[in-house]
C-alpha cells in the first residue's frame, strides 16, 4: 500500500508520477519500466499483455490508442497521459456509470496499469517459484497460508494447492486456464497428496472489513498444509 500510495512509484491513476512501476527500482536500476513497455512494445504485444495480465476486453482498442499517441507525444512519461489516453479511449465502452465491487467509480485504465504493473514486476512467475521453493523448504505438516488480491494470482495458488503441476509452464496464466486439458484428474489427485492439502474452503473478506478496508475487497486467502509424503 505504501509503494502503491506514493506517486513517485507510479502506480496511481489520478496522481500525476514517473511511468515506472517497478517494486524494486533502487535493487534492480536497469530493468525495464512501465513507460518502457508503453513506448516500445509493438501492437501486437501490447494486445497480448493487456489480455493476459489485464484481462481486459478491449486490449485492442487500448493497444491501439497507446502506439497512436506515439506519433502525437512521442513517448508516454507519466502515469495521467497514459490514464487520460487510456480514458479516451474507452470512453464508448466503458461509459461513465461503471463501478467496482464496493459501489465506486471505476477507472477505465485499471487493468491496464494492473497489466503492466504484473509486466514489469513478473509478477506471476515470481510467485509461482516462490510457490514451488516453498514446497521444498517447508517439513511435512508445515502450513502455508497465501493471500492473493487478484484472479490470476489467486488461480496460481489455487493450482498448486491442487497438485497441478506446472513445471517450466510455456506460459502460466495460460495454462493454468487451460489446466483440465493439461492434466487429467487422476494426475491432479496425486500430485496433491505427495505436496499439499488444501485446508478449509476458500477465506473472503467480510463485508465489514471491506468497508473499513476497501483494498480487501478482492483479497483470497487459501491455507495448505505440506504432505507428510514427498
Amino acid at each position: 500500500s505504501m509503494q502503491m500510495d506514493d506517486p513517485k512509484r507510479g502506480f496511481g491513476l489520478t496522481r500525476q508520477g514517473p511511468l515506472d512501476m517497478r517494486m524494486d527500482a533502487a535493487r534492480f536500476p536497469g530493468e525495464p519500466t512501465a513507460a518502457d513497455v508503453v513506448n516500445f512494445l509493438d501492437y501486437d504485444s501490447l494486445v497480448q499483455v493487456l489480455k493476459l495480465y489485464g484481462e481486459e476486453k478491449h486490449a485492442k482498442k487500448v493497444a491501439q490508442a497507446i502506439v497512436d499517441s506515439r506519433f502525437l507525444m512521442k513517448n508516454l512519461r507519466t502515469t495521467t497521459e497514459l490514464a487520460h489516453i487510456v480514458e479516451v479511449a474507452l470512453t464508448d465502452t466503458h461509459g461513465s456509470g461503471s463501478v467496482d465491487s464496493l459501489g465506486r467509480p471505476s477507472h477505465p485504465a485499471t487493468k491496464t496499469f494492473m497489466a503492466l504493473r504484473i509486466l514489469v514486476n513478473n509478477e506471476l512467475n515470481e510467485l509461482h517459484w516462490a510457490l514451488s521453493l516453498l514446497r521444498h523448504w517447508l517439513r511435512p505438516g508445515a502450513r502455508l497460508a497465501v493471500l492473493a488480491f487478484h484472479s490470476l494470482e489467486d488461480r496460481i495458488v489455487k493450482r498448486h494447492f491442487q497438485g497441478v503441476d506446472m513445471s517450466e509452464p510455456v506460459n502460466i496464466a495460460q495454462r493454468l486456464r487451460n489446466a483440465a486439458v493439461w492434466h487429467s484428474a487422476e494426475e491432479m489427485v496425486s500430485e496433491r497428496q505427495h505436496h499439499w492439502q488444501p485446508l478449509g474452503p476458500l477465506q473472503l473478506p467480510s463485508r465489514i472489513e471491506t468497508e473499513h478496508n476497501p483494498r480487501s475487497r478482492s483479497a483470497k486467502l487459501r491455507v495448505a498444509e505440506r504432505a507428510a509424503t514427498a
